[in-house]
């Protein structure tokens, strides 16, 4: 590439980042191509210091992210139409003035907040996006629950051989909080209702404005339709059109009965009875208090559908929670599972870091493809497709059937 061109794309990225055009904020495809060239070329155009120092203080975006959430300056400055000076901001939070000057011009540097002038400071994008409460929940569960585990993984894979877990026991999460190996993460939660607030406040927005298995006209026509010539679809519980397994209190369900009302059958979510407790569906939604480890009371439902729940457990835990759905299945129902499918080659950071996070949370996996077919062909599934509805992450559907 010439001097001059090279010259020309920079000042293009230099005036982007300076002013972002609605044109791109609009064309989310457009947006995401350009995001991902920048952070392509980063590696490959910075020197081994400059990696050195991008790697190892990696740690301390989330540690300013955390300190400005407490401190909750970033709901100031987003609440504020013009700049905040450091005394101003002083007042409100009551940090000494040297130290929150030091912390914000950290802040600053990573785009956390901006440097609106000497000792000035206004709101970016991030700002904006951490004033959110439930933004800030994700900083929070992130720092305090999640971190101890990303920390020990290296030392656990060292003391366990780098081997796979086969069972939910013994976890990294475990290990980092000193907490018993029998010791869930979501069994630790219930001990440690603060904690718990966060991760559910971020768990209910964490997907704001992705796109879901809904969007895809050809999953829904396929509920629409299948078993329609046999109204009772073999069901020996009625006409279920629908059962939502591991449900939490219902937005799922609530999803699909808005985006087809004229959906026939019941619709059913299932959760453990102390969550269903809390599910307000109202009576056109039957909710069933179920341990999925338990069984699978309702046989014959025309679709049965897991939603980001098999990441959750190991090959062991999950091949339990799928063969109770296969014995209750009739020839034609379908199963729906709403996952994270890998590529077999070339998958990216977002899909591949949550993987990681399942590993030293809980000893779950994102699975690749053909690990998703082996594990479901090896318990009697047959694939009938795959759909993917969101590329980024590799979010997509799951469709079987028994073999």
């Amino acid at each position: 590439m010439a001097p001059e061109k090279i010259l020309n794309t920079i000042e293009t990225l230099e005036e982007l980042a300076n002013s972002v055009p609605a044109e791109l904020r609009e064309d989310d495809a457009l947006r995401q191509r350009l995001l991902n060239a920048v952070q392509k070329l980063v590696p490959e155009v910075e020197t081994p210091a400059e990696m050195s120092q991008r790697l190892l203080y990696v740690p301390c975006e989330i540690m300013g992210a955390k300190i400005g959430v407490d401190l909750d300056v970033f709901s100031m400055l987003a609440d504020s139409k013009e700049a905040l000076s450091t005394e101003q901001l002083t007042e409100r939070t009551g940090a000494e003035p040297a130290l929150l000057s030091r912390l914000l011009q950290y802040m600053a540097s990573v785009g956390q907040v901006k440097e609106a002038g000497t000792g000035e400071w206004s709101a970016s994008n991030t700002t904006r996006v951490l004033a959110d409460r439930n933004f800030a929940a994700g900083v929070n569960h992130k720092h305090d629950n999640v971190m101890p585990g990303w920390h020990t993984l290296p030392s656990w894979l060292k003391r366990r051989g780098y081997k796979t877990p086969i069972t939910k026991e013994d976890t990294p999460f475990a290990q980092g909080h000193g907490a018993s190996p029998d010791q869930s993460f979501f069994g630790w939660l219930k001990e440690h209702p603060a904690n718990a607030k966060e991760f559910n406040l971020f768990m209910g927005v964490h997907r704001t404005g992705e796109k879901t298995w809904l969007d895809q006209k050809e999953l829904g026509d396929a509920l629409l339709s299948h078993g329609q010539d046999a109204p009772t679809n073999g069901n020996k519980d009625g006409n279920v059109a629908f059962v939502d397994i591991g449900g939490g209190i219902g937005h799922q369900c609530l999803a699909l009965k808005e985006k087809y009302p004229e959906l026939a059958g019941r619709i059913v979510l299932q959760d453990l009875p102390e969550v269903v407790r809390q599910a307000n569906v109202g009576d056109a939604i039957n909710a069933m208090g179920v341990n999925f480890f338990d069984g699978q009371p309702v046989k014959g439902a025309r679709v049965y559908y897991l939603r980001s729940i098999l990441r959750n457990w190991p090959d062991g835990e999950s091949e339990k929670i799928l063969g109770h759905i296969r014995d209750a299945m009739a020839p034609d129902s379908l199963l729906y599972i709403d996952e994270i499918v890998l590529p077999n080659r070339g998958a990216g950071k977002l899909e591949t870091q949550l993987d990681m996070t399942m590993l030293c949370m809980l000893n779950g996996e994102a699975r690749t493809e053909s690990h998703w077919y082996g594990l479901l062909e090896g318990l009697g599934f047959k694939v009938k497709d795959i759909v993917m509805y969101q590329n980024e992450g590799c979010e997509g559907i799951i469709v079987a059937s028994k073999a």
